[in-house]
């Protein structure tokens, strides 16, 4: 009795996890389909684009070079307001490897999908969900020959169960 209990108990934790995860990815997909039609506004989508975590190492580098000065920056009062769970997400190290996701084809009716200039790749990072999912961040960044040519961080929030941009930033880094 004692093995099937453990079982079962172990099985329900997986398929919790199970739909957690899909929640994040279904929310994630959204958020990237959003920053797309925010991005590319004269209704021409990218085919795929690739999320890494490396991105996410110009938050850090923004973080730790302004630690300990007093900024009155748009960023920073984000970052210590309703934002302020991303200061305790820095990892030491970041994977290296990049995903290829595909977009769908059809996004608030916009269904031209763009053939991406030799070279040009439109990257995001995985997005970081607050501990109450209500809030989300992510990076935005175009590159050609890995050279990036635009970087965003992006403030989403989620109203009445649908995600809105709040704000977004454009860092400037030496």
């Amino acid at each position: 009795m004692k093995i099937l209990i453990y079982s079962i108990a172990i099985a329900s934790c997986f398929y919790c996890t199970a739909i957690q995860n899909k929640g994040e990815l279904k929310d994630q997909s959204i958020i990237i389909n959003k920053i797309i039609d925010i991005v590319y506004v004269n209704e021409v989508r990218p085919k795929s684009v690739l999320i890494g975590e490396q991105l996410l190492s110009n938050f850090d580098r923004y973080l730790t070079n302004f630690t300990g000065e007093k900024m009155n920056d748009s960023l920073t009062i984000l970052i210590n307001g309703k934002w302020n769970y991303l200061q305790h997400e820095k990892r030491v190290s970041y994977s290296k490897d990049w995903k290829e996701i595909s977009l769908p084809k059809f996004v608030t009716g916009k269904k031209i999908i763009s053939n991406k200039k030799k070279g040009e790749d439109v990257r995001f990072s995985p997005v970081q969900f607050s501990p109450d999912d209500n809030k989300a961040f992510v990076v935005y960044s175009r590159t050609s020959n890995n050279i990036a040519q635009s970087t965003v961080f992006f403030f989403f929030e989620k109203k009445n169960g649908n995600w809105t941009q709040a704000a977004h930033y454009i860092p400037f880094f030496d």
